[in-house]
């Protein structure tokens, strides 16, 4: 019970501070939906075809937040040199801010390229290539962000990130307000409303570092006795990046694939209308902001386990494993209960066309058996990122593509209209569901030795 209120207590306000990724965007499809008129079919399809650059490629850089967490957590349970630490710190977030420099340059310059690339054609792409361009603008605040809030977590420190969440969540309401429903600026206002709520939560959350002392950068390290100029010093040494850059393989791997999945389901819906399309972008941003409820997991399994790890017997780290996995059952269990809910009663928030409520509806069922299944995955994928079982973890996720991959063909072949998209979400929720029951006898040595059990070597 007492590992039950401490996960609910870490979890609770950490579940807010991930929100606000899909809490921006929710809130930008909403404005968009209900006061772009006549045209917010088309606009709501141009901030749908612009998620898989603008939010995805963000994601693809997981490995830098994934190993943050698991360096630090591993870190102040072992008790090391905190000088140290913060060397392998400042690596990671030196990695985080020359990509994210990289990235927001790419879609900035590259926006109508990269929408070739989606085949987005027609009126649907101006939109949607003006949006790209100004969160292009951002990627340097939402890189900075979530790795900042990753060193937080790791000391299980949540409620530090809530704050700027909340911070942020506001910025961007009344920004959407006054940018989209006062002045009518449609797609490009809401861009401008989230770049501005990420930079505001990026300020916060560096202010609450500083006065924790946790922003000592560069690491005194880096400036040897006191010769090394401050632009040298800048520069992170090889072994404080070499730390963060082992988990650049198989998190990117295993990201990757998972936005191969989501970017097929939206050219999928592209393929079907503009008005399945329509459809899609509020039925993605609802299971991405549902199933986020699930991330607190993945980061509590990292969070709590190593301390358990470094115990001669494993038995404790097999318990908070399966308490992990049982609060994540009630989790998918009133998430799932909830989805399904709003988006029956709920989906005029977003859009007024009953055409697209109606396509929202037909795939209630597959969509809530997918979040259930997603969310139970998160609550084991942290319990084997702690344990460091990444290989394992990416050539499972090579063969779940492999398989969705094969079902896609079959349905392309055999399956057409609206039912396809219905379709697209049962093998959706089949995907997550494989992973749960592999993941679930690794860790507990059922067909395979338990990365758990007590002569495991500690990675």
């Amino acid at each position: 019970m007492r590992e039950m209120k401490l996960l609910g207590m870490f979890c609770a306000p950490l579940l807010a501070s991930n929100l606000i990724s899909p809490l921006l965007t929710m809130t930008d499809t909403a404005f968009v939906g209900r006061c772009a008129g006549e045209a917010s079919a088309v606009s709501l399809a141009a901030l749908g075809v612009s998620t898989p650059l603008t939010d995805y490629t963000v994601s693809l850089f997981a490995f830098i937040t994934a190993g943050l967490t698991s360096i630090v957590s591993r870190g102040v349970a072992s008790g090391e040199n905190e000088d140290e630490l913060n060397g392998k710190v400042y690596g990671a977030l030196f990695i985080a801010f020359v990509s994210s420099i990289a990235v927001g340059a790419l879609l900035v310059t590259r926006a109508e390229s990269l929408l070739d690339l989606l085949s987005v054609t027609g009126e649907v792409k101006p939109i949607a290539a003006q949006y790209t361009r100004i969160r292009g603008l951002a990627m340097p605040a939402a890189f900075m962000t979530a790795s900042l809030y990753a060193t937080l977590v790791a000391r299980k420190d949540t409620i530090g990130p809530l704050m700027c969440v909340a911070l942020a969540a506001v910025v961007n309401f009344v920004g959407d307000y006054f940018m989209v429903a006062v002045f009518n600026t449609g797609a490009a206002g809401a861009a401008w409303a989230t770049t501005a709520s990420l930079y505001t939560g990026l300020i916060a959350i560096t202010v609450i570092l500083r006065r924790r002392g946790l922003s000592n950068f560069p690491p005194k390290q880096n400036f040897g006795d006191g010769s090394v100029p401050f632009f040298r010093a800048m520069i992170p040494t090889k072994a404080q990046v070499a730390p963060v850059m082992a988990f650049f393989g198989p998190i990117t791997f295993l990201v990757a694939a998972l936005l191969a999945i989501y970017t097929s389901q939206i050219l999928q819906a592209n393929s079907l209308g503009v008005t399945v399309s329509a459809a899609h972008r509020i039925a993605a941003t609802l299971f991405s902001l549902t199933v986020l409820c699930g991330d607190p997991l993945v980061q509590a399994g990292q969070a709590f386990m190593p301390e358990h790890f470094i115990k001669p017997s494993r038995a404790d780290a097999r318990k908070m494993a399966m308490i992990l996995f049982q609060f994540g059952l009630f989790t998918a269990a009133v998430c799932s209960s909830c989805f399904a809910a709003f988006c029956y009663l709920g989906a005029g928030v977003f859009t007024t066309d009953a055409t697209v409520i109606a396509s929202l509806h037909r795939v209630v069922l597959p969509m809530s058996s997918a979040v259930v299944a997603n969310i139970l995955s998160k609550s084991l994928y942290g319990v084997m990122v702690a344990a460091r079982a990444l290989n394992f973890l990416a050539g499972l996720t090579g063969l779940g593509l492999l398989g969705f991959g094969f079902a896609m063909r079959y349905l392309n072949s055999h399956v057409f209209g609206h039912a396809k998209y219905s379709y697209i979400w049962w093998i959706t929720a089949a995907y997550y569901g494989l992973a749960v029951l592999v993941i679930f006898a690794r860790i507990n040595g059922i067909g395979f030795k338990s990365i758990l059990r007590d002569d495991a070597p500690l990675r």
